[in-house]
């Protein structure tokens, strides 16, 4: 049956979250994206980095002492994210280490492959890390095969569960949220094949029997943070509408207060002609994409946070994976004038005046292939 309610729950959400941009400051930013490494030891099909044009490098180390410099004691946040690995830049430490004394909040996304017990612990030694996305995405063996790497998925699982039982992660004021993808809308499922129903709620059968455990071992069992997780936060799990998945809503599950499982549908990436091509090259593919641009797109949430790419260019949105509303590059352009120039301010207001937005916002259109 049709959750009607639900369905308009959802709509006038999305309505009263897209209204809500047009009273956002556009000259300034709370958050920074900084991808300090394009590189990346995964290679997972659903994500564009096989097809991207710039190099794939490490950001420059002046580059990134000048972003840290910049906000030096501002009350910012710096995400270690976009594309590539965090872990894999030999400096991530040092980073951290200049986000303590400069008082900058900081957050890390990975997909967790290389955070053994060693780095994982010395990274919650840094009290400026306050949120680890683990990347998990794909939680069955079916699924994982898409990541292109070499570790067996028993040991990848192994390596989630070492973490949430970690007891100095129990007793941490870091948060930490098990990211999964949600692609059950694109087209029948047939374009990746990352998200199985029945194995996700094995999955989260899973997962909700490790909540005893962890208050048993000190988790704290109320909140020290007001969730964020609007309509879409759950902190029961019987309370998660058992079909949310085929209405691509999004799911913050809470399993303790420092650690919550996310669901998200699968995003486009922007889709960059690059990208398309890409997957309709694929081996054994069985139709064309194509990317239909959305005629009138609503202002985006994502163009609030400027984002720092390998190569220096600073770009008013984190799909932006090519850097095409490049704001100028932080070797000569700080982030406060990137944050303050008019295209900033247009992207923002007016996505309709650039296709980069237009075909972020638009859809995928498939045609079958003839044989």
């Amino acid at each position: 049956m049709i959750d009607t309610l639900g369905h308009l729950r959802i709509i006038l959400s999305k309505i009263k979250r897209n209204l809500s941009l047009y009273k956002i400051k556009v000259d300034s930013f709370n958050e920074v994206f900084v991808e300090i490494t394009s590189r990346c030891n995964f290679h997972c099909e659903f994500c564009p980095s096989d097809s991207l044009l710039r190099k794939k490098e490490d950001i420059k180390d002046e580059y990134m002492l000048k972003i840290l410099s910049e906000l030096r004691d501002k009350n910012k946040v710096i995400a270690f994210h976009v594309l590539g690995e965090p872990l894999l830049n030999k400096n991530f430490f040092k980073y951290l280490s200049l986000c303590d004394e400069y008082n900058i909040e900081a957050h890390l996304t990975t997909n967790m492959s290389l955070l053994t017990e060693e780095v994982f612990e010395k990274t919650l030694e840094h009290k400026c890390v306050t949120l680890i996305m683990l990347s998990l995405q794909t939680y069955n063996e079916r699924s994982f095969k898409l990541r292109g790497s070499s570790m067996p998925f028993e040991e990848y699982f192994a390596l989630l569960e070492k973490i949430v039982f970690n007891e100095k992660r129990i007793r941490s004021n870091c948060k930490i949220n098990i990211s999964v993808m949600n692609d059950y809308h694109c087209h029948n499922d047939e374009l990746w094949r990352l998200f199985y129903p029945e194995e996700f709620w094995k999955f989260m059968n899973t997962i909700e029997k490790w909540k005893d455990k962890l208050f048993s071992q000190g988790s704290p069992e109320k909140s020290r943070m007001k969730s964020c997780g609007g309509n879409f936060y759950y902190g029961r799990l019987d309370d998660i509408p058992k079909d949310f998945y085929n209405r691509a809503d999004e799911i913050h599950y809470e399993i303790t207060p420092n650690l919550a499982v996310l669901v998200k549908h699968v995003g486009k990436f922007g889709m960059p002609d690059s990208f398309v091509n890409f997957l309709n090259n694929r081996e054994n593919c069985q139709y064309k994409i194509k990317n239909i641009p959305q005629l009138f797109p609503f202002p985006c949430w994502s163009v609030q946070t400027p984002c720092v790419l390998s190569n220096g260019e600073i770009t008013c949105c984190c799909v932006d994976i090519e850097g095409a509303l490049s704001l100028g590059n932080i070797e000569i352009v700080s982030l406060e004038e990137a944050a303050k120039s008019k295209k900033r301010s247009i992207a923002m207001k007016h996505p309709i005046l650039f296709e980069t937005c237009r075909k972020c916002k638009g859809r995928l259109a498939f045609q079958k292939i003839k044989k």
